[in-house]
């Protein structure tokens, strides 16, 4: 019950603070205005991400409060985020620069964040368990910084990455339920997801703002911790929540590498994602969210459900999964340049 109201409450908050960010964007907000690599065609405010930080946060301390969640865990969770989301308005007001800077600033969020939840002491991997040990510390960094700047790589059209990260959270927090049979740990997850659908009821196509870096990094970082903590009390739901991660993951991965062959810079904005190609082609935002948001459904949901469900080894579970959204987004011309695709 106190989830559920809880919930209710950040939901309005969200929209609530969204909706005054795009009445007072001359104030809040800086405006994005198009240009070639753009995949809007008018001038739209963006930092709406504020929304969402603030009310996450909020909810993840009243849980603190609460007593739903472990206190060291939260802590480092809203720190880690509170730094990623800062760094990320300073780089939409244009108040700092330099892809160093902001990969120092992920680091430090990154480790905090290991540090504070730690990683799982063993891992099932192929049919063994292996130690993660030193190994897995430095792994767990990578993943953080990877999953927050990806987040930030795939927030190019109306809605997809809060539609993303909707999907990713309900879905983890009920498989979460079913493997721990515990509503606390699923709270975090179903509050994350509240408050950004209080966001996407203005970014939805055609969006009326945009998350900016103060939220798409913010919820990389976040959902990365999510998958942590829970990970902690059973290591396979690292893997479900690798599973539902795919779409995005394998978009990101494939156009990146592609780009790193040609020796193209990963931080300069393009227009190369197989999802971006995908509304090019479609002539259409809602079409691509809705698009992954089925292959999601359709297709991650039910494996990810298996490996939480014991049914299939979780590192199975993650090839089954990625091989064919790697070869789809080769298909479809992730890394590639529009003018070439």
């Amino acid at each position: 019950m106190i989830i559920t109201l809880l919930s209710v409450v950040l939901f309005v908050a969200s929209a609530v603070i969204t909706r005054q960010l795009i009445v007072n964007s001359h104030r809040f907000s800086k405006m994005d205005i198009p240009n070639e690599r753009s995949s809007h065609i008018t001038p739209t405010p963006r930092g709406g991400g504020i929304a969402f930080v603030l009310t996450s946060l909020i909810g993840f301390l009243l849980l603190l409060l609460n007593n739903a969640l472990n206190g060291t865990e939260i802590l480092a969770l809203c720190c880690a985020g509170s730094i990623v989301a800062t760094a990320g308005h300073l780089d939409d007001r244009q108040k700092i620069s330099g892809a160093t800077v902001r990969l120092v600033l992920h680091a430090i969020s990154a480790v905090i964040l290991v540090v504070g939840v730690g990683i799982p002491p063993e891992l099932a991997i192929i049919e063994r368990t292996v130690n993660t040990g030193i190994i897995g510390l430095i792994l767990g960094v990578i993943y953080l910084v990877w999953l927050l700047n990806l987040f930030n790589f795939m927030d190019g059209t109306d809605g997809i990455a809060a539609s993303e990260v909707i999907f990713v959270a309900l879905a983890g927090a009920f498989l979460n339920f079913h493997v721990l049979s515990d509503a606390n740990h699923s709270a975090a997850a179903v509050i994350l997801a509240v408050s950004t659908f209080g966001f996407i009821l203005y970014n939805w196509s055609p969006a009326k703002i945009f998350m900016g870096d103060v939220g798409s990094g913010y919820l990389g970082i976040v959902v990365g911790g999510l998958s942590l903590i829970v990970a902690n009390q059973d290591p396979d739901l690292l893997w479900v929540w690798i599973i539902l991660l795919a779409a995005f993951v394998s978009d990101a991965t494939v156009t990146l590498i592609r780009r790193l062959l040609r020796r193209q810079k990963p931080h300069v904005a393009h227009r190369s994602h197989a999802y971006q190609h995908l509304a090019i082609r479609f002539h259409s935002h809602p079409k691509v969210a809705l698009l992954v948001l089925a292959v999601n459904i359709a297709w991650l949901l039910p494996i990810a459900f298996l490996v939480a469900d014991k049914q299939l080894a979780g590192t199975t579970g993650v090839i089954i999964a990625y091989l064919p959204l790697l070869v789809a987004a080769l298909a479809f011309g992730a890394g590639k340049d529009s003018a070439t695709n």
